[in-house]
């Protein structure tokens, strides 16, 4: 087992093109033992994205704080503290921070072998 506090987590800037003022923490994954999916936690600061991508992953994401645009299949929704999104595998994909603090949520990632 293992067990940590998010506060002692490293946060590290996204660099990846077409991201903005995005941060990650990456809390479970292969490091520490996790072998099949990844838990991230992303901060995003005011006027931020992330890039605009797809890939074979899918993501759950769990909107902690804040207010965004997700922009995926086709079409962008508005999202908000408490809302779930699920992004399939290969859906072109964006989260973009539309409000007045520090957006933070939680994504898995699949580790594939």
């Amino acid at each position: 087992m293992y067990v940590t506090s998010v506060d002692k987590v490293e946060e590290k800037e996204l660099k990846l093109e077409g991201a903005q003022g995005v941060k990650v923490k990456y809390l479970l994954n292969e490091d520490v033992g996790a072998k099949k999916v990844q838990l991230r936690l992303f901060i995003i600061d005011v006027g931020g994205y992330t890039p605009l991508e797809k890939h074979k992953h899918e993501h759950e994401v769990f909107i902690l704080q804040g207010k965004a645009v997700v922009r995926g299949g086709g079409k962008e929704v508005m999202v908000k503290e408490g809302d779930v999104i699920f992004i399939q595998s290969w859906e072109l994909h964006q989260i973009r921070n539309v409000g007045d603090k520090k957006l933070k949520f939680l994504c898995t990632k699949e580790l594939f072998s």
